[in-house]
């Protein structure tokens, strides 16, 4: 099976993610300019991750801070931000599945099918999320009004 292109994966992984945060979060994100390598580590106090494997491999990674992360959640669940937090790490990890099983349909659309693993969900501060093997890693930065969220494509190389 052929290997999607890395700017189409990453088109497709913009498409997911504001296709998911305008039909179940309700909310619009202004893209930023993705960044391609490890020289830019978002500031997040959350991070979602979900792996997938099959002609592609690799995760996608969604970054926040908590503040946001309960905004996300709140949005998601009908509920106050503020009274959120213990629903939050589900809530976020749900949203990151979302955006990976969306990404997953474009991919197998394009023939590149896979399957995908259950999320992980970090939560605290000062941490550093390093992935191991040689891979390629976008980072794509958007705005959900003041807050910043990111989510980050990283494919192993072939």
């Amino acid at each position: 099976m052929p290997a999607i292109g890395q700017e189409q994966a990453v088109a497709f992984l913009i498409d997911s993610t504001c296709e998911v945060f305008e039909t179940m979060i309700l909310r619009s994100l202004t893209q930023g300019v993705p960044i391609e390598g490890d020289a830019l580590r978002p500031r997040s106090n959350v991070v979602a991750t979900v792996s997938f494997a099959g002609a592609e491999s690799g995760i996608v990674a969604f970054y926040s801070t908590k503040d946001a992360a309960c905004e996300i959640a709140g949005a998601l669940l009908g509920m106050n931000p503020a009274a959120v937090y213990g629903d939050m790490p589900d809530a976020i990890g749900e949203v990151t599945n979302m955006i990976a099983g969306a990404l997953r349909t474009k991919m197998t659309d394009a023939g590149s099918p896979c399957a995908m693993s259950i999320p992980t969900v970090t939560v605290g501060s000062d941490f550093y999320t390093k992935y191991v093997s040689d891979v390629r890693r976008v980072l794509c930065p958007f705005k959900m009004g003041e807050q910043e969220v990111f989510v980050e494509l990283i494919r192993q190389k072939r």
